[in-house]
């Protein structure tokens, strides 16, 4: 079985997700406006915690910014009271839960891969790039 990181990436390919692997120094010098593809989700893995490989499994810990480019000025929800279907979490926040939910259900679908835990936080206008979405914390087993 491959690492992990490959793993991700293969999946992200096959489901039109742009992949992005690095540090926090690395990704923040995505682009806005050549490294983004506005209406494209983004998947920003962070580097992974492997611990050793016990019984020919190993258990991978990580976590992955699931982004789309966004407007720095949009409200986060309804602070002014005004149209609601314009706000960060209506326009970005509700359609990627969606969306990570069905790439949740895609890995539990990859042979050799068991996913332990899965949980995600709201991430606002994350690195430069001003990207916003979802933080995802997850814990892995690979079997090798």
């Amino acid at each position: 079985m491959a690492d992990l990181v490959r793993v991700l990436e293969s999946v992200c390919n096959a489901n039109d997700i742009r992949f992005h692997y690095g540090n926090k120094s690395h990704l923040n010098l995505i682009d806005a406006n050549s490294d983004l593809e506005p209406d494209k989700i983004h998947l920003l893995l962070f580097p992974l915690r492997r611990g050793n490989v016990v019984d020919n499994t190993r258990l991978y810990n990580g976590n992955f910014f699931y982004v789309m480019p966004d407007d720095f000025a949009q409200e986060y929800h309804n602070e002014t009271d005004g149209d609601n279907c314009e706000a960060k979490y209506t326009h970005r926040i509700e359609p990627l839960l969606k969306s990570l939910d069905a790439l949740e259900l895609k890995l539990k679908w990859c042979e050799g891969l068991d996913i332990v835990s899965f949980e995600s936080v709201d991430a606002i206008d994350v690195l430069d790039a001003n990207m916003s979405g979802l933080f995802v914390t997850f814990q892995f087993r690979l079997y090798e």
